[in-house]
């Protein structure tokens, strides 16, 4: 499960991995997925991504990123937002507040889309 993750080229939600999976163990149950999926979260392996009411991505870049989804085609796209930590540093010196989870997500058109 954890390969298909990693060999993956984009985010991949549950029934995404629970495809290709099946292709290499067509006895696989979706139960033995999401099973699978809990533990590799809880073990760090892997991130969840939550991007609004859509099904929840699995994403195999363990460092702080960010994320660009395309409204039109669904396209996600890693993105690191180069000042994040200038700007946290600036919010904590300003309120006092001390973030300890940042997700940005920015939406728009992804270039494909544009044309």
């Amino acid at each position: 499960m954890l390969a298909v993750i990693q060999e993956s080229e984009k985010h991949l939600t549950a029934q995404e991995i629970y495809d290709r999976v099946r292709q290499r163990l067509p006895g696989i149950a979706y139960a033995t997925v999401y099973n699978a999926l809990a533990y590799l979260l809880q073990a760090g392996q892997i991130q969840a991504v939550h991007l609004g009411s859509g099904a929840t991505l699995y994403d195999r870049n363990l460092a702080r990123h960010d994320h660009l989804v395309c409204r039109q085609c669904g396209k996600v796209l890693d993105y690191c937002f180069p000042d994040l930590d200038r700007a946290l540093e600036e919010i904590a010196h300003t309120t006092g507040f001390q973030a300890q989870k940042v997700e940005l997500t920015f939406i728009g058109l992804c270039p494909d889309c544009q044309r």
